[in-house]
């Protein structure tokens, strides 16, 4: 090979796209996390009444959550290692365990994030949820 034809190939190299193409999982774009979203279903809490009591179950733990103030997203939460006792927080959406946040949502598949004391809890997966209405606080009020 004469250094011209190097020359020539190694300029051909440079100018034409790589061929090392490192793709991004679709759920990781935010068009892929809508759509997940969106194909998942679940429940955004600012259209729930307060005091509306959930069950969440994840791949690993069991949490009951009351709502306490749905447009602020305030809920007592008790369940999973973190909370023990009826705590307050805030549920700051649920994700697919990346950067996207879908805030005020739980949904099945995804992983709730909560906030309490500083300190911010990812779950595991969300496997179901159900809206308690015969649990509520214990009250008269």
């Amino acid at each position: 090979m004469t250094d011209t034809t190097r020359i020539r190939r190694m300029a051909q190299a440079a100018s034409s796209p790589p061929t090392d193409r490192r793709l991004v999982p679709r759920s990781s774009t935010l068009t892929g996390f809508v759509e997940e979203v969106a194909r998942v279903g679940g429940v955004s809490i600012a259209e729930l009444e307060p005091i509306t009591p959930l069950v969440v179950r994840t791949e690993n733990s069991l949490y009951r959550i009351t709502i306490l103030e749905p447009r602020g997203r305030r809920i007592l939460v008790q369940g999973g290692a973190y909370f023990p006792e009826s705590t307050p927080a805030e549920l700051e959406g649920s994700s697919l365990g990346g950067s996207l946040l879908k805030q005020g949502w739980i949904g099945p598949g995804l992983r709730m994030e909560i906030s309490s004391e500083g300190k911010r809890v990812v779950t595991s997966r969300v496997r179901s949820m159900e809206i308690r209405e015969d649990e509520g606080l214990p009250g008269p009020f």
